[in-house]
């Protein structure tokens, strides 16, 4: 998003009515001030999504899917943030600017970066055309013509400037990646003497390669660095093929190498992808999901394999609501896709493999469950205290709940004493039924909820309650940052009256905090305006005061240390000292 002006995507969201949007993909009927309609993310028979034209934002009660109408396309059409972005301007008959090229603007223009991408392209899978001795290397390895040009390999010769003397905008081949600039002036070919895999967006479009030396080189891969067209924690190889190989991916595998995916697909499995050289992320999973309703993820058994699992297990759990699946599957000893595939058991044992694929709640529950002994009372507890974070981080759908049966079963507590213990750990609720009702919209909502989330959740019902506050200034010095973002808001739709939640969301796509944002500005509040006023007022006001005695606290605190420094204290000012710094670094919460 950062390579987006901000105010491009402001006056694109201006310009685009979320209901029309969805309207075309989903059929909506009005239901007072929103609209409903059954869930498009997930199975259901009563509607729970809801689509809010004053907001300018969807959520779904049952799965918890919410977000812009950015959002909306990304999950709905399967695209990344700049493809959807993409949508929407040309439905609204907007160019997207062309981005500066200073370090304060938001980076180099794309398209001659695109350019770059293609010719090298071009040039590499040439150079292997020509070349019979990485032919001879593809066939020893069993890669067909036809998988070599399905996925375009080429092949980066052994040489400083072979690529460099074609290019001719060498400036953007560097900011690509595929040049490296001299110290004394000119520039040299990153990849040299390799076989070249080249990385596709979703579009298509080469953005990156992978290169496997053909040499003694101590790297054996060698990746494209990070680019503004790259980022390989968003990225996966395979993906576009295997989009194009499958209408309807039922099922995506997750292997570790390039030479796995296309062996995979040469052996009639064209959904298999993988990571770039870094271990599964949220952001993988997320754009995995975008495109299937099951993962597998295929690991080498051994200790390397289980830690990849471990990871990809702890970045699975947070995105896996409605009907979406994980499941691992660890290989034999010695084995990886690309031999079992290529072996003697061929096709049919890769694909009994993927069949026998441990489900995620399985592995989980053998992590959870490791070294315990649950015939004793201390192992039972020290269970459902590892099971905690785990579970609070599921969304509260169908696998949430049968986690906590079967901890229930494993440890003999009931399942609603469980519930309600990881609840106590859970500082904002979401919403659990698919009522689309009142009821079920407040049940986001209680006034034990911390003064900064309740103050989010009126702002983001009502944003012209930030009219009503005199100043914000208590609530940027305030130690929560959660309050510095509320005062942020309110002086973002004071100054803006007429702008939709949904572009003041837009603003925190990349705040670490975003989803719980969205999940926020999907409450709503119970109570009239005037209610809702009073509360909102109320809260600033205890979030300043809190404010206004920390800051007092630092002054006593800065006060003793300065006569510190004089001479020793009394015994009364160095009792003192010594409390306030106890309240200063315990940060207290101010009160609700």
């Amino acid at each position: 998003m950062a390579r987006i002006p901000q105010h491009f995507i402001d006056q694109l969201l201006e310009r685009t009515d979320i209901v029309s949007l969805i309207d075309e993909r989903v059929s909506l009927k009005k239901a007072g001030r929103e609209y409903t309609a059954c869930c498009p993310f997930h199975d259901e028979k009563t509607p729970s999504f809801t689509v809010s034209p004053t907001k300018q934002f969807y959520h779904c009660f049952g799965c918890g899917a919410h977000g812009t109408a950015i959002s909306f396309l990304m999950e709905y059409d399967r695209l990344e943030f700049r493809d959807a972005v993409d949508v929407l301007a040309d439905a609204a008959g907007l160019d997207i600017p062309e981005e500066a090229t200073s370090q304060s603007s938001s980076g180099p223009p794309r398209e001659p970066l695109l350019d770059a991408m293609r010719q090298a392209d071009r040039h590499y899978q040439a150079a292997l055309r020509r070349d019979p001795g990485v032919i001879d290397y593809l066939k020893n390895r069993g890669v067909s013509g036809e998988m070599a040009k399905l996925y375009g390999l080429g092949f980066a010769r052994d040489a400083w400037d072979d690529l460099t003397r074609r290019l001719p905008n060498k400036a953007a081949a560097a900011q690509a990646g595929l040049l490296i600039e001299r110290d004394s002036g000119g520039y040299f070919d990153r990849f040299r003497n390799r076989l070249m895999f080249p990385i596709r967006d979703t579009r298509g479009r080469t953005i990156a390669f992978g290169g496997r030396t053909l040499g003694d080189d101590s790297a054996k891969y060698l990746n494209s660095p990070e680019t503004p067209l790259f980022h390989k924690s968003d990225h996966m190889y395979g993906l576009f093929e295997a989009r194009q190989a499958m209408r309807q991916l039922d099922r995506l595998l997750v292997v570790e190498g390039y030479m796995d995916v296309i062996a995979l697909a040469q052996h009639g499995f064209p959904n298999a992808v993988a990571t770039l050289g870094t271990a599964t992320t949220a952001s993988h999973l997320t754009t995995l999901f975008r495109h299937t309703q099951e993962v597998v993820f295929c690991f080498d058994g051994d200790a390397a394999g289980v830690r990849a699992a471990r990871k990809a297990m702890e970045h699975s759990l947070g995105v896996m609501r409605g009907a979406r699946r994980v499941r691992f599957l660890f290989l034999p000893d010695g084995e990886d896709p690309d031999s079992l595939v290529r072996g003697d058991g061929g096709r049919d044992a890769m694909a009994a493999a993927i069949e026998s694929a441990r489900p995620a709640s399985e592995v989980l529950l053998g992590e959870l469950t490791e070294g315990l002994d649950l015939a004793t009372p201390d192992d039972r507890a020290q269970l459902v205290e590892r099971a905690r974070a785990p579970v609070n981080t599921l969304p509260p759908d169908a696998f949430r709940a049968e986690m906590v049966a079967e901890i229930s079963r494993l440890s003999g507590l009931p399942p609603d004493d469980i519930r309600e213990l990881y609840a106590a750990n859970q500082p904002a609720p979401r919403p659990a039924t698919a009522q689309n009702d009142a009821e079920s919209n407040k049940s986001t909502y209680s006034a034990e909820l911390p003064p900064v989330t309740r103050g989010l959740m009126l702002l983001l019902a009502d944003p012209s309650l930030a009219g009503h506050i005199a100043g914000t200034d208590g609530l940027r010095d305030n130690d929560n940052p959660g309050a510095q973002i509320l005062a942020e808001a309110i002086d973002f739709f004071a100054r803006n009256p007429n702008v939709s939640v949904a572009q003041w969301l837009e603003h925190h796509r990349e705040y670490r905090f975003f989803d719980r944002l969205q999940r926020l500005a999907a409450a709503d509040p119970p109570g009239d305006a005037e209610h809702r006023a009073g509360e909102f007022a109320d809260v600033v006001a205890r979030l300043q005061k809190h404010s206004r005695s920390r800051a007092t606290l630092r002054q006593r605190y800065n006060a003793l240390v300065a006569q510190q420094e004089r001479g020793p204290l009394d015994a009364a000012a160095a009792k003192e000292l010594k409390e306030v710094l106890s309240q200063l670094q315990g940060r207290s919460p101010p009160p609700t």
